[in-house]
């Protein structure tokens, strides 16, 4: 008797747990949403091109990838970038050239 009451009981809760979970669509946004952090917009764009000026190749390229990532937010950093992509550093030259073609793509 018991063994009749656990699987009516346990049976239901396992096929219940391994049921599919409906899927409910997604609101279509804009293609071109920015991949990177939108929260604090500007002031991080700010922040990144100040980088772009750095002694060191590797932060300079790394803050024009950040810069590339923000889209839109980044555009106040458009002048350091454009700076940045005359770089003796090809790593940079190139980064900042891929930034200024992904702020000004979208």
């Amino acid at each position: 008797m018991r063994r009749r009451t656990l699987l009516a009981v346990v049976i239901p809760v396992v096929v219940a747990g391994c049921a599919k979970p409906s899927r409910r669509r997604r609101q279509a946004g804009p293609a071109n949403r920015p991949k990177g952090p939108q929260g604090f917009g500007n002031m991080m764009a700010k922040e990144w091109a100040k980088d772009l000026g750095d002694a060191s190749p590797e932060k300079r390229a790394r803050a024009a990838r950040e810069l590339a990532n923000m889209g839109p937010a980044a555009t106040s950093a458009l002048p350091a970038l454009e700076r940045a992509a005359k770089d003796a550093n090809a790593e940079v030259s190139a980064a900042a050239k891929q930034a200024i073609a992904s702020i000004r793509k979208r």
